[in-house]
């Protein structure tokens, strides 16, 4: 799988490597429902993806912050056979 194609199949809106480790984040203003488990979830959905750790970020609003910055979910994980 391509870069492109983890970050769509995981609805990821940010997907960063380094060493082969995947980092991926999902921005969030309010949780609906959602977790860090469950992004993670669908990590783990990817085919020989391995979730190597999970957890979730909260900051204030602040117009114009970087996804890193603002509340989120991330997932770092890898990837047999990765792109």
């Amino acid at each position: 799988m391509t870069n492109d194609e983890i970050k769509a199949a995981i609805m990821a809106d940010t997907l960063s490597k380094r060493d082969g480790v995947y980092t991926a984040r999902r921005g969030f203003f309010y949780r609906h429902g959602g977790s860090s488990e469950k992004f993670a979830a669908r990590v783990q959905a990817l085919p020989g993806a391995a979730v190597l750790d999970h957890g979730e970020v909260w900051k204030a609003f602040s117009g114009g912050a970087s996804l890193a910055r603002s509340s989120h979910w991330w997932v770092t994980f890898t990837v047999q056979g990765g792109a």
